[in-house]
């Protein structure tokens, strides 16, 4: 604390702070402030309390934050309380969320200030810790005199902020003793429970593999580096310490698996969420971490669930048939997987379509419903695996087939779907010489392991996709003709996001997955999915309104400024290229489009291709013309 505080105070009410600038800056900033804003010094404080009903909607409107917080800050209580500390926990607006008391407290004033629903902001009381850490995004201290306001003499307060899973503060813990106690070990507790909690509001995050990376050998990297990740790859939150280490800034600039790290992202599914097993992961500039999943849909969800083969270590998820049919936004779509789930249980299921329109998605969708949806629903992505190891993924392997096999063996994935689905993913880039045995496999419904002598007997539905060009591939040489005509009993074309009928209603069903129905979109973003391409395709677009609805105010319709900065720039670019040629198109609208219609004998998608326009910004046009 800067010495002899009294004249410190007498100066600055005067208007000289030059001794008052010798205090940490964050104190000094909140000092002027509250000078700027004719707050006095002196007099009593009114503590501003929420109403009952503003307290009920505040306790609800951060229930996530406090159910995320609450065993983390009764852990920090129960450690401190004896060395007289009493605790604090805010919400980004300093209005006072839970309160614990020391059993040792006798000053009135802090008892007065520590009552949920107290409004404890700058503006009100002054400086505090609690608003200087979250102004300064760091620990602060205001000891005693160093509040702004004198009736806090006897206050001695400590803060930390806490930060959301995209490193934005949310709220801050405060510590404050009636006794001047600088003890570390206190502050490092208060610093280690904002961790813990940023770590829980992460974990809590839906449909995420979150992942704990070390240095190799288990020595960590100062503190623990958390980051979740969606199925679709996007890098969804991470800790403080991950922020740090990587220089991310997830408010402005979306990241994903790809960015970060050399290694497949499948890697982190089939080693660290299917097999519980720690794994390698190395960065572009060759550094090299050791990581485990902490949490994955699969461990703790019931509509996915984890189903072990007996005597075996692998996992593969079976999937609820209970579970509703997605939103296509394409009637040809829904008709096709209408149809397939007639097919399923008698043909293969061959799924084609551009990457990210949701091959996956439907597959688990008509397993689901099938007659093999109680059995397993097993996944391998055949370009996501090295050659020298698909083999041993598909058919498995006896012990001691090869260098480096497990003493036990293991089952392949054609053993682990029996009595349920395999799903063989981009099977177009598929090994030649293993679509032989895969052919084989496929005729006789054995398997035989790698070094195994005896083959087994298997009975699975079988569903494959690939986004390439297979009977092209097939006049190169890159895939058996016979192989395609086993895998295609029943082909399913998904065609682009593009070229759908309902971009709109797509995007709203997936925003209602991921904010769970609490969000909308505004009226101008719904008209601009259309303008967009989307060449990712249904992946982009989840990825763009989970990047909006973590980013965006809470509770706020999403507007196009939410989405990211590149597709918002693009679409702008387009209205801006839309606006200047209006008055030419307005004139020949109606003649253009017809012709259009007329040249592609009234197929709408091809219609829209030739003018160069998205399907559903034909169909707005052709509206206005009745």
């Amino acid at each position: 604390m800067t010495p002899n505080m009294s004249l410190v105070r007498r100066e600055f009410a005067n208007g000289d702070g030059t001794l008052a600038s010798l205090m940490d800056r964050p104190v000094y900033d909140s000092w002027r402030r509250c000078f700027s804003n004719h707050l006095p010094m002196d007099g009593e404080v009114d503590y501003g309390f929420l109403s009952d009903e503003q307290l009920k909607d505040t306790l609800l409107f951060q229930k996530p934050l406090l159910d995320c917080s609450d065993a983390h800050l009764d852990a920090l209580y129960r450690s401190i309380s004896g060395a007289g500390w009493s605790v604090l926990f805010t919400d980004v607006d300093c209005h006072a969320l839970k309160v614990f008391q020391s059993r040792n407290l006798a000053e009135q004033r802090i008892m007065q200030a520590f009552r949920q629903g107290a409004v404890l902001s700058e503006e009100r009381i002054g400086t505090s810790a609690m608003s200087c850490a979250i102004d300064s995004r760091h620990l602060v201290s205001v000891f005693g005199e160093e509040h702004y306001k004198a009736f806090h003499r006897n206050f001695n307060c400590v803060a930390v902020p806490v930060f959301d899973p995209t490193g934005r503060v949310c709220g801050s813990i405060d510590i404050t003793n009636e006794a001047p106690q600088r003890d570390p070990s206190a502050f490092y507790l208060l610093e280690s429970c904002a961790q813990n909690i940023q770590a829980e509001l992460i974990r809590s995050i839906p449909d995420t593999i979150v992942i704990d990376l070390q240095l190799g050998a288990g020595r960590l990297i100062n503190d623990h580096i958390i980051l979740a990740f969606s199925y679709e790859h996007s890098l969804i939150g991470a800790n403080q310490a991950a922020q740090r280490f990587f220089n991310l800034d997830l408010q402005h600039r979306p990241v994903s698996f790809a960015c970060l790290f050399e290694d497949d992202f499948a890697l982190l599914f089939d080693q660290g969420v299917l097999k519980s097993e720690p794994f390698n992961l190395r960065l572009a500039t060759g550094i090299q971490l050791s990581g485990r999943v902490l949490s994955a849909p699969g461990r703790e969800q019931k509509r996915v669930h984890a189903v072990a083969e007996p005597g075996s270590r692998r996992h593969a998820y079976a999937v609820s048939a209970e579970r509703p049919a997605p939103y296509y936004g394409d009637t040809g779509i829904q008709t096709a997987v209408e149809k397939s789930l007639r097919a399923v249980g008698r043909l293969p299921i061959l799924l084609l379509g551009e990457s990210g329109v949701g091959k996956e998605v439907i597959a688990r969708h008509i397993h689901g419903a099938s007659p093999g949806g109680q059995g397993n629903f097993v996944s391998l992505n055949c370009a996501s695996i090295p050659e020298s190891l698909i083999e041993s993924e598909l058919f498995g392997y006896e012990r001691g087939a090869f260098t480096g096999a497990s003493r036990e063996g293991r089952s392949g994935k054609v053993q682990e779907a029996n009595g349920g689905t395999l799903f063989l993913d981009e099977i177009g880039d598929m090994p030649t010489a293993l679509q032989t045995r895969l052919l084989r496999v496929l005729e006789t419904r054995e398997v035989m392991r790698l070094g195994a002598s005896r083959v087994e007997k298997v009975d699975f539905q079988l569903i494959c996709a690939t986004n390439r060009n297979l009977p092209d591939a097939i006049q190169s040489g890159l895939f058996r003709e016979d192989l395609f005509y086993r895998i295609n009993g029943y082909e399913i074309k998904i065609p682009p996001l593009r070229k759908r009928e309902d971009i709109s209603g797509v995007a709203t069903a997936i925003l209602e997955q991921v904010s769970g129905g609490q969000r909308q979109f505004s009226e101008e973003l719904l008209d601009a999915l259309g303008i967009y391409t989307w060449p990712g395709n249904v992946r982009e677009l989840r990825n763009a309104i989970v990047f909006a609805d973590t980013l965006a105010a809470p509770g706020e319709p999403l507007q196009l400024t939410d989405f990211p900065e590149e597709i918002g720039r693009i679409i702008r670019q387009a209205r801006s290229l839309e606006r200047k040629d209006k008055g030419v198109l307005e004139a020949r609208s109606d003649e253009v489009i017809l012709e259009a219609l007329e040249k592609c004998g009234g197929n709408k998608t091809r219609a829209a291709d030739y003018l160069g326009i998205g399907r559903a910004t034909l169909y707005r046009r052709m509206m206005k013309m009745h």
